[in-house]
């Protein structure tokens, strides 16, 4: 079992300094967010690859998601799934071995039939991961709290698609997939499950990105799947907060579960 594990840099102006956190503390990589701060005309991605190769730490990068690949409009979508290629352009210069994706739409779920929309949803995904794949970089497609694309409907992605996925916990928790369900999709589909987001929730309506071990998600189910089924995949402590120690604090308290799971100390 290989479980490597990063967390978010989001809007730090040190990448630097997030990089020897990162190595310090012993996560393998970062996942750079390419919404804000990291949005490919705002950085120098060979500059950046420079940096991220002076620290030793890999790097994955979450695609902006500020975007509609799942409207019902063709050129709205179309324009999202172009901006979300050249983002891949930026990534692979990166050296990014994943990049997480939103399967979103805005449409309206009292206007719009769901399939209708899950099926220009998939289209798109289809789409943007023929991009990914044609730069060396793995899409993973995250599950979201949408009336079209939760963690229920992976089966759905893997079906219909070649994607991998990202599994979010906060968004699988307060979308009705608990944390032994969240176990259960693993063990079933690891092999298209690549990637996880680990944050936690103190309530079931709106995910709140804590650290692991500050709210209600049950993780030890997770953890236990990871062991048991042998997989190798990566995880990010995705923590929105202004002190780098939470991502570390969740990551000490993940450790610990995979530890119990394995029946070792560490």
């Amino acid at each position: 079992m290989t479980v490597r594990q990063g967390y978010t840099v989001e809007n730090d102006p040190d990448l630097g300094g997030a990089l020897a956190f990162a190595a310090e503390r012993g996560f393998e990589f970062v996942e750079l967010n390419m919404e804000h701060a990291f949005e490919r005309r705002r950085i120098d991605p060979d500059a950046v690859a420079d940096t991220l190769a002076e620290h030793g730490v890999d790097v994955t990068v979450h695609l902006p998601y500020r975007l509609d690949p799942g409207s019902p409009h063709e050129h709205v979508r179309d324009g999202a799934c172009r901006e979300l290629g050249a983002a891949l352009d930026a990534a692979a210069t990166l050296g990014a071995e994943r990049a997480v994706m939103h399967a979103s739409s805005g449409a309206h779920a009292d206007r719009w039939d769901a399939d209708e929309i899950r099926a220009v949803i998939f289209d798109s995904v289809r789409r943007v991961d023929a991009a990914a794949r044609d730069r060396g970089v793995e899409l993973v497609v995250e599950n979201l709290k949408s009336p079209f694309f939760d963690a229920a409907d992976f089966p759905r992605l893997f079906e219909r698609t070649d994607a991998s996925a990202c599994l979010d916990t906060g968004h699988a928790h307060v979308s009705g997939v608990d944390g032994t369900e969240q176990a259960a999709l693993l063990r079933e589909h690891g092999d298209r499950i690549a990637h996880v987001h680990l944050n936690e929730t103190r309530n079931d309506r709106e995910d709140e990105h804590l650290p692991v071990g500050l709210g209600v998600v049950e993780f030890g189910p997770l953890a236990r799947a990871m062991v048991e089924t042998d997989w190798e995949g990566t995880c990010t402590h995705e923590v929105y907060g202004f002190d780098r120690a939470y991502a570390a604090y969740g990551k000490a308290a993940f450790d610990r579960l995979l530890a119990d799971a394995r029946g070792t100390d560490r």
